[in-house]
């Protein structure tokens, strides 16, 4: 039996090495060229999984064969960093500021107040130096809404833009810094999706914040209700799975686009870079990778465990960032479950390197 088992696992070990470090380089193919490719990224972590179990079946047999899943999870360790940490907090050097990001989630849009409450009473009970939001949403006044948490964090001053003029819907960037200039970088036909960049004061420095909504997925509610209860939908598991790879296929192409608009855009820049939001993307992605080239991941310098920032009905992934230029030391990251909502709130501290880089 188990000489079956091997002849069956052998070929499977190979085909799963060789699957998963295709998934750890789909990040560097535009999806322009294949949609599909992608999707890989999404089973990354599950590949790595399989591939370390396979690794401990064939060392228990003491077998030559554990050579070809080593090899494989070796080469993909700098991947699985992305995905699972283990960094305490750098107590050797002060907080010089604190950065936070959060995709409220219209604050519960019409349904009730309990996101807002929840959110305000983080900030108040929290020191937050720059609070970087999207999709903020007021059925009633959103500059009412808006002055509420400019209050309750205590910030000097905020950047927001409205994603068109008649809607009560945008982005904010509060800083208790001075901001010296600000714009909207253009994503073409973004639906409700957005970029904005903030030039900050902050000590000796001039920052620039970019926050970052990219493009969704925009599942419907016969999406949703699929991957809940797939049986009860009254649609045959084919169709209703290939409704939701279609959506996702065509949102990582626009949102690729969209990622070498901000990173044209962040190539220009005459400032010291922070990155920030929902990129509505895993770490092994063409967005991620284009727009954190050559940058820091808050969570991978000082993150810890295995970091889900989406919480929605939709598998569990880690889409939201907060990436910097290596002028800068991130001295802690954590991020929040107690903000009702579909996502994360992320909190990061940081101090100025005083190396030359």
């Amino acid at each position: 039996m188990l000489r079956i088992a091997n002849l069956i696992l052998f070929p499977l070990t190979i085909i799963i090495g060789l699957v998963l470090t295709a998934a750890g380089l789909n990040m560097y193919l535009h999806p322009k060229f294949s949609s599909w490719i992608p999707l890989l990224g999404l089973l990354f972590p599950y590949l790595f999984l399989v591939n370390t179990v396979l690794l401990v079946y064939w060392w228990v047999q003491l077998k030559l064969k554990l050579i070809i899943p080593l090899c494989f999870g070796i080469i993909n360790l700098p991947h699985a960093s992305k995905y699972v940490q283990y960094t305490a907090k750098n107590k050797q050097q002060k907080d010089d500021f604190v950065i936070a990001t959060f995709n409220t989630q219209l604050f519960g849009g019409t349904r009730d107040s309990t996101s807002f409450v929840s959110f305000i009473n983080k900030l108040k009970a929290d020191s937050i130096d720059i609070l970087c939001l999207q999709e903020v949403f007021a059925i009633d006044d959103l500059k009412k809404r808006v002055q509420q948490i400019k209050k309750a964090g205590n910030f000097v001053t905020y950047n927001f833009v409205r994603l068109m003029p008649d809607r009560p819907y945008g982005m904010v960037v509060f800083s208790k810094y001075s901001i010296l200039a600000n714009g909207r970088i253009n994503l073409g036909d973004a639906g409700g999706n957005m970029a904005i960049w903030t030039d900050i004061h902050v000590d000796q420095d001039t920052i620039r914040m970019y926050n970052l909504h990219l493009q969704s997925i925009r599942f419907n509610r016969s999406d949703y209700a699929f991957i809940d209860k797939p049986e009860n939908t009254g649609k045959g598991a084919l169709e209703g799975s290939k409704h939701i790879v279609q959506r996702m296929r065509s949102a990582y192409v626009k949102r690729a686009n969209q990622a070498d608009s901000v990173a044209k855009h962040m190539e220009s820049s005459p400032h010291r870079i922070f990155a920030v939001g929902d990129f509505n993307d895993v770490p092994l992605s063409y967005a991620y990778q284009k727009i954190g080239k050559g940058m820091l991941d808050a969570f991978r310098e000082r993150g810890t465990g295995f970091e889900q920032t989406y919480k929605g009905p939709f598998p569990e992934f880690r889409i939201d960032y907060i990436l910097f230029t290596k002028q800068y030391v991130c001295t802690s990251y954590n991020s929040y479950t107690d903000v009702p909502g579909d996502h994360k709130l992320l909190r990061a501290s940081f101090h100025r390197s005083t190396v030359v880089q």
